[in-house]
């Protein structure tokens, strides 16, 4: 099989409906056969699940980066929330505290299974620029930040793509 598609959503300000966004196109793209699998990294408040999904998760990213020497198909596959039979969400840490111990060595090998595995693979990207943010849009085919159109939005984006140029995107 070839490789799945990585795209990243990122808001460019808080409540620009990135989430929103990055949780029904993936839902859209397994309605079209597509086998999807959506990763939360907004480590801290990331919420995605909520959005597709109404029980809370019984696994999420602070699990399986504590069993990252584990990490193959069926692991992932039995830590992520089924929203349907080809759509899964891998859900952030219930607990904040929990976002310090996922290591940008752990996103390498998080994608690395979730491509090899599945058609897409979106990335629910809060809005920090961290080591772990910066190590998943470094492998991202696509990145999407997301603006409504009001002065801060417009501000915010700016300083956002002035980021990514920096960083060579």
């Amino acid at each position: 099989r070839q490789p799945g598609q990585i795209l990243a959503f990122i808001p460019c300000k808080g409540g620009s409906g990135s989430t929103f966004i990055a949780t029904n196109l993936g839902y859209q793209l397994a309605t079209e056969n597509k086998k999807v699998i959506l990763i939360d990294l907004n480590l801290q408040f990331g919420d995605a699940v909520l959005f597709v999904h109404d029980h809370k998760p019984s696994h999420n990213l602070a699990h399986v980066v504590q069993n990252i020497q584990r990490l193959d198909a069926s692991f992932l596959a039995g830590s992520l929330v089924n929203v349907s039979p080809s759509y899964g969400v891998l859900a952030a840490p219930e607990d904040p505290g929990h976002a310090m111990e996922v290591k940008p060595e752990h996103v390498d090998v998080l994608l690395n299974v979730a491509v090899n595995n599945y058609d897409f693979v979106i990335l629910d990207v809060g809005r920090t620029l961290d080591a772990v943010t910066i190590r998943a849009l470094d492998q991202a085919h696509q990145i999407c930040p997301v603006i409504q159109m009001t002065l801060p939005f417009l501000r915010d984006a700016s300083r956002l793509l002035a980021a990514f140029r920096s960083l060579s995107y």
